[in-house]
């Protein structure tokens, strides 16, 4: 993102940035709106917030609208992309075109982010980490997003029966969604290989310890067609009951683990935030795998309850890649030195 700018979004009134390609660090106080320009970032790449599923919050007290825009690099093509947000919804513009389904839009970009307010709902909520899966698969694997789409309508139409409380039709439904969810099912299977391929060596390299650490694939299914049409037949009037499909990739999980036994809700808080970004860094490594596509990286707050070990273990591993990288502290750290780094004072909305 070479350029920046953003009008009355949150507490920025008006605000034009220019960022260098490598590490742009933005420090100041609580409250002065770090964190709103890093959503601001992340939207513009996403359209859609980290912190609230709800557009009003975004906009300015009293504004009827919000507008966000960028100058963004992308396999050495300049894009212009602008956003508006208002109550009622988003409207995005490329290279000054209107865009007619932002699911076109958001295929073409992606950043990649940490921010420790996530932290409780990653940890505590299956749907958060299933989410994130979904929309890098989604990125990464253009036939995943179809199929997810596909999945997602079958789902729709089971629920319906469900409510109705009239099943007849319901044996039907059941193996239309068992055909997509084994496509769903193989592809998330195929990227906890590649993640765990990654993702021991970037928790040693960070957290400065040997034991392995692992994402786990819990699916709610076993990918097995006689096997998992007899649960469904098995749960039938348990998924009646409740009105709603209880099994299916909509109702799987992924969970960090370290060494053999220890899930992530045991693990400490610094142990978890260390292990969610080494989980974050390896996306980025296998997306710089993928037609050496290197998202912007996003760290807000990223070295409260980290040791100052871990910060210059950090900083030291992200001198070492490619990405555009974004990161917000209360002060800026002293015992690494990024060459190149951009440093910028964010008070009461103004970038200095």
């Amino acid at each position: 993102i070479r350029e920046f700018g953003a009008i009355q979004f949150r507490n920025y009134g008006e605000l034009f940035v220019r960022f260098t390609e490598r590490v742009n660090l933005f420090v100041g106080d609580n409250g002065q709106g770090k964190t709103n320009l890093a959503e601001a970032l992340y939207f513009l790449c996403h359209l859609t917030s980290f912190r609230s599923h709800r557009l009003e919050p975004l906009l300015a007290y009293g504004a009827a609208s919000a507008w966000i825009q960028g100058t963004v690099i992308k396999s050495e093509s300049e894009h212009k992309a602008k956003v508006e947000i208002t109550r009622r919804g988003r409207r995005a513009w490329l290279d000054e075109a209107p865009v007619n389904t932002l699911s076109a839009y958001v295929a073409l970009f992606y950043a990649i982010l940490f921010n420790p307010d996530s932290l409780y709902s990653y940890r505590h909520y299956p749907a958060t980490r299933r989410g994130e899966m979904d929309r890098f698969l989604s990125f990464l694997d253009p036939d995943y997003l179809d199929a997810l789409r596909k999945y997602r309508g079958i789902l729709s139409q089971k629920n319906e029966l469900l409510k109705s409380g009239q099943p007849s039709s319901l044996p039907e439904w059941n193996q239309l969604l068992l055909e997509k969810a084994s496509d769903i099912m193989i592809r998330r299977a195929r990227l906890l290989e590649q993640v765990n391929a990654e993702l021991p060596a970037l928790f040693a390299r960070l957290a400065g310890r040997e034991e392995a650490l692992q994402l786990v694939y819990e699916p709610s299914l076993r990918g097995e067609p006689e096997a998992d049409a007899a649960t469904l037949a098995r749960v039938r009037e348990q998924e009646l009951a409740a009105g709603h499909a209880l099994y299916g990739p909509h109702r799987d999980d992924f969970q960090l683990a370290l060494g053999k036994q220890r899930k992530e809700s045991y693990f400490s808080q610094g142990e978890y935030r260390v292990s969610l970004l080494a989980l974050k860094l390896a996306l980025n490594v296998l997306l710089g795998q993928h037609e050496r596509f290197h998202p912007v990286i996003v760290l807000d707050d990223v070295f409260s309850e980290l040791d100052g070990g871990v910060q210059e273990r950090l900083l030291d591993y992200l001198q070492g890649i490619d990405n555009q990288i974004f990161i917000t502290a209360t002060q800026a750290p002293t015992t690494v030195q990024i060459p190149g780094m951009q440093f910028m004072e964010i008070r009461d909305g103004r970038i200095n």
